[in-house]
C-alpha cells in the first residue's frame, strides 16, 4: 500500500510510514494522544537518518555500502527512545566495525599464555631482536609490527584515565610481582605524567630501532606501565603495508585487563597463531583454543597451533611426533579444525630461542653457547664440543622450523590475505546486521504490545497480567532447574578436562 502522506510505498501491516513518519491505515486507536506521541518519535527518527556524518571508503565499494548503513543505523540507536544500556553495546560494536572498515589492515595475531614463546617466536620472523622478551612477563603491551616504505618508526598510545582505572581495578590476587616492580620503579610519581599522554611517533635508525622500543615495552622501564599499544614501522619487513604482527600480552597475566585484550583480539584477528609449549596442552591452553576456534567456524584454517620451546623436549623429534598424535585428537573434532587432515597441516613445532641463538652465533655469551651446545647435542649424534655446533648451524636453523612458519604465513596468508580480509568483513557484517535486526524486532513486539493494549478494556489487562505473571513462575522454575544443569554440566567438564591433562602430562613424562 501507499502511505497516505509521502505516497511511498510501505508493507501493510505497518503502523507509521518509515520514510515520513506518518501513521498508516493499519493504526486504528481510540487514544489518540498516543498515536501523536509515537508518530512525532517516529518523525524525529526517520529525519535523523539523512544526518548521519559519513566516512567514505575508496577501497572497496561493498565495504563503502555497509560502513553507509551502518551509520544510518548508529543515528536510529542514538535516539532517547532506545534502551540506553543496549543502545551503548551496539553502538560500540558498529563504531569499531566502521574503524575495522576505513584502515583495511590484516591482522596475525600471536597469541598464548605468558612464557609460551610468542614475542621469541616474532623474533625469529622480523629475523632481530624487537619484540621484548625477559625472564620476567614482559609483553604487557600490545604490539604491532608492520612495514613502512619510507623509515622506521615506533608509535606510542599511553592509556586513558578510565582505561587506567579500569586496569587497576583488575589487578587479582596473585599480581605480588607486578605490584611490587611497579613500587619498585616509584610508578605513581610518574603516572600523572604518562596516564592520557597523546601520542608519540617516533622516527629511527635501525641502530636506535631496539632502544626505542625497549623503552616503552620492557618491564625494567616505569614508562611501560601507561602504555596501552605500540607500533613499529619497519622498512626492511617483507609484507604488504596492510599486514600486521601483532604480539600480544599473555592470557594468564595477573592484570586481567591485559589478557582481557587479547582475549578481544583473538575475535579480531584475521589469522592467529597460538602458541603452546611443546610439552603441555593443559586445561587453560585448550580452553584458549576452543575459543578461538568459536570465533573462527566459517574458517579454521586461519589459525596455527605452534609447539613451542619444541628443543626442550627431551628427544625433540620423537617426543614431539607423539605429542602432535595427541593434540590431533583434541583439535580434529568439528569444534576445532574439523578435519585430521587441516591439524596435521596446522598444528608446527617451533624452536625459536634456537634460531634467534643461530642467528646471533657471533655474539653469543659462554652460557647461550652451551645452551645451543645442548641443544644441538639432543639432534645430531657427531656434535661433541662447542667447536662442532658451527658446522651444523643451518641445520640447526633448519630444525627450528621457521623457515616452514615462514612459508605458511608466506604462501598460505599472506598471498591470500585480501581474500581472507573481505571474507571476515563480510561475516562481520552480517553478525552484526543480524544482532541490531533482533534488537529492533524486540524494540518493535514491545512496542505493539503497548500500542495493543491502549485498545483493551482493563478486565482484559488484568486477565493477561494474571496469565503473564503464572508463565514467568513457570519459566522461572525452569531456569533454576537449567541453572542447576548447568552447573552440573560444568563440573563434569571441568573433571574431564583435568583428566585429560593429566593424560597428556604423563605421556610427555614418558
Amino acid at each position: 500500500m501507499k502511505c497516505s502522506s509521502c505516497k511511498s510505498e510501505i508493507s501493510s501491516n505497518v503502523y507509521f510510514c518509515w520514510h515520513c513518519g506518518e501513521k498508516t491505515s493499519s493504526l486504528s486507536l481510540r487514544n489518540q494522544e498516543l498515536v501523536q506521541t509515537y508518530a512525532d518519535k517516529m518523525r524525529q527518527v526517520v529525519s535523523s537518518v539523512g544526518t548521519a556524518e559519513h566516512i567514505k571508503i575508496t577501497w572497496d565499494m561493498t565495504v563503502e555500502k555497509y560502513v553507509y548503513q551502518m551509520e544510518q543505523l548508529k543515528t536510529v540507536l542514538s535516539q532517547p527512545e532506545f534502551n540506553q544500556q543496549d543502545e551503548n553495546r551496539l553502538l560500540s560494536k558498529i563504531n569499531a566495525f566502521i574503524e575495522r572498515c576505513r584502515t583495511p589492515e590484516f591482522h596475525i595475531a600471536f597469541v598464548g599464555t605468558i612464557k609460551a614463546g610468542k614475542s621469541t617466536l616474532i623474533n625469529a620472523l622480523l629475523n632481530r631482536n624487537l619484540a621484548s622478551t625477559s625472564v620476567t612477563p614482559e609483553t604487557a603491551v600490545l604490539t604491532k609490527f608492520r612495514h613502512c616504505s619510507n623509515c622506521n618508526y615506533v608509535r606510542v598510545k599511553f592509556y586513558s584515565k578510565y582505561d587506567w582505572e579500569q586496569l587497576w581495578d583488575s589487578i587479582s590476587g596473585n599480581a605480588d610481582v607486578f605490584l611490587q616492580e611497579y613500587k619498585m620503579l616509584n610508578g605513581d610519581a610518574v603516572k600523572d605524567e604518562w596516564i592520557g599522554h597523546s601520542e608519540i611517533r617516533t622516527e629511527t635508525t635501525d641502530e636506535e630501532l631496539e632502544d626505542v622500543i625497549e623503552r616503552w615495552t620492557s618491564s625494567k622501564r616505569v614508562e611501560h606501565y601507561f602504555v596501552k599499544e605500540v607500533e613499529v614501522g619497519l622498512q626492511n619487513f617483507d609484507v604488504p603495508e596492510e599486514v600486521v604482527f601483532v604480539d600480544t600480552p599473555g592470557l594468564d597475566d595477573a592484570v586481567k585487563y591485559r589478557s582481557d585484550v587479547t582475549r578481544n583480539y583473538i575475535d579480531r584477528a584475521n589469522a592467529v597463531f597460538a602458541c603452546v609449549r611443546s610439552d603441555a596442552l593443559t586445561g587453560p591452553e585448550l580452553s584458549t583454543l576452543y575459543r578461538i576456534f568459536s570465533n573462527t567456524s566459517y574458517n579454521p584454517e586461519k589459525v596455527y597451533v605452534l609447539g613451542t620451546q619444541w628443543d626442550s623436549l627431551n628427544n625433540p623429534e620423537e617426543d614431539w611426533e607423539k605429542q602432535k598424535k595427541e593434540w590431533m585428537k583434541y583439535l580434529s573434532g568439528k569444534s576445532c579444525y574439523g578435519s585430521a587432515e587441516i591439524a596435521g597441516r596446522n598444528i608446527l613445532h617451533v624452536a625459536a630461542f634456537v634460531q634467534n641463538l643461530c642467528r646471533e652465533y657471533g655474539n653469543l655469551s659462554r652460557p647461550e653457547m652451551r645452551t645451543l651446545l645442548s641443544v644441538a647435542m639432543k639432534l645430531f649424534d657427531d656434535i661433541m664440543t662447542i667447536d662442532d655446533v658451527e658446522e651444523h648451524l643451518a641445520d640447526l636453523m633448519e630444525k627450528s622450523n621457521i623457515s616452514e612458519v615462514h612459508r605458511k604465513i608466506k604462501h598460505d596468508i599472506v598471498a591470500k590475505y585480501s581474500e581472507y580480509l573481505m571474507r571476515d568483513i563480510n561475516q562481520s557484517f552480517l553478525d552484526l546486521r543480524s544482532e541490531i535486526k533482533g534488537y529492533f524486532t524486540e524494540v518493535k513486539e514491545t512496542n505493539q504490545k503497548i500500542l495493543e493494549t491502549s485498545t483493551k478494556s482493563i478486565d482484559e489487562i488484568r486477565k493477561e497480567y494474571e496469565s503473564s505473571k503464572e508463565e514467568l513462575e513457570v519459566i522461572q522454575d525452569y531456569r533454576t532447574q537449567l541453572e542447576a544443569a548447568l552447573s552440573a554440566v560444568k563440573e563434569q567438564t571441568k573433571e574431564r578436562v583435568n583428566a585429560l591433562c593429566k593424560q597428556l602430562q604423563e605421556m610427555a613424562k614418558r
